[in-house]
């Protein structure tokens, strides 16, 4: 389990990368310390993750007042292609551009990188680009050694386990590790390491002393390991949802939708 010590260490390691790193000893600190760093007339993008609900970040930041984008509401359903659209697809592309960015990460090393794997993009791209400022909630149960253990962890713990609880029917599902499989199925199609503060983009990355979102050593305790799992299953997206209508979307018209609505790009010349 990571110590104050180890926590203290890490941030060291992430400022030596011109990562602004904070230490939260509960929930409520933690809230508090993301609304500071929230200016009063920000726009607040939300990318999903379990951490954020098991905190209350998300309720912080409705109370403090800002307008915030959740494409992860879990009171609204994702049923058909008219919900995938207005309550999935076009706020993750509202939240990928705004003033603040929000989210969790799947795992943190020692020496401060930050390591994701996702299937759309939209969550890892907002850690590090469309906004100014970008905040990132960790529990010290994800923080690992180095960068090999840390794409171990999100390869053969991380991945398979997320999926999992998906009801995905893929390779690392049966067999709990990564198969780098290829096909419709995988979901794991971009991996991301941040190794520095981006030229655009201020990261603050809050460690919450306490185990947080779905990630744990094997080697760790069974009755630890289970009451990370635990708090997970609490928290995970889980709204009502059709999952052939996140599946089965066709993509182009979700795009022709979006640009109908005002997401355009510049004309051929």
């Amino acid at each position: 389990m990571a110590a104050h010590e180890d926590i203290k260490k890490t941030i060291k390691a992430l400022e030596r990368r011109e990562i602004k790193g904070w230490l939260a000893e509960s929930p409520l600190q933690a809230q508090k310390i993301v609304a500071r760093l929230i200016s009063r007339d920000a726009i607040v993008g939300i990318g999903d993750s379990s951490t954020l609900r098991q905190v209350g970040i998300v309720e912080a930041i409705k109370k403090k007042g800002n307008h915030i984008i959740n494409p992860f509401d879990l009171d609204k359903p994702v049923v058909d292609g008219k919900t995938n659209f207005e309550n999935l697809f076009y706020p993750s592309l509202q939240a990928s551009v705004c003033d603040v960015f929000v989210t969790g990460t799947n795992v943190l090393t020692e020496d401060g990188r930050l390591v994701n794997i996702d299937g759309a993009g939209n969550r890892v791209a907002g850690m590090f680009w469309g906004h100014p400022v970008s905040i990132i909630v960790v529990g010290r149960n994800k923080i690992v050694k180095n960068l090999e253990a840390a794409l171990d962890r999100v390869k053969n713990v991380v991945a398979p386990e997320h999926l999992k609880r998906k009801a995905m029917n893929t390779p690392c599902v049966k067999s709990g590790r990564c198969h780098d499989c290829n096909g419709p199925k995988r979901v794991c199609a971009v991996t991301t390491i941040i190794e520095h503060k981006p030229v655009l983009t201020a990261i603050n990355v809050v460690i919450v002393d306490m185990d947080l979102g779905l990630s744990w050593d094997r080697s760790w305790p069974k009755d630890r390991i289970e009451n990370i799992i635990n708090l997970h299953e609490k928290h995970m997206w889980g709204c009502p949802i059709n999952r052939l209508a996140v599946e089965n979307v066709d993509t182009k018209t979700l795009w022709k939708m979006a640009r109908a609505r005002g997401i355009s790009w510049p004309s051929k010349r």
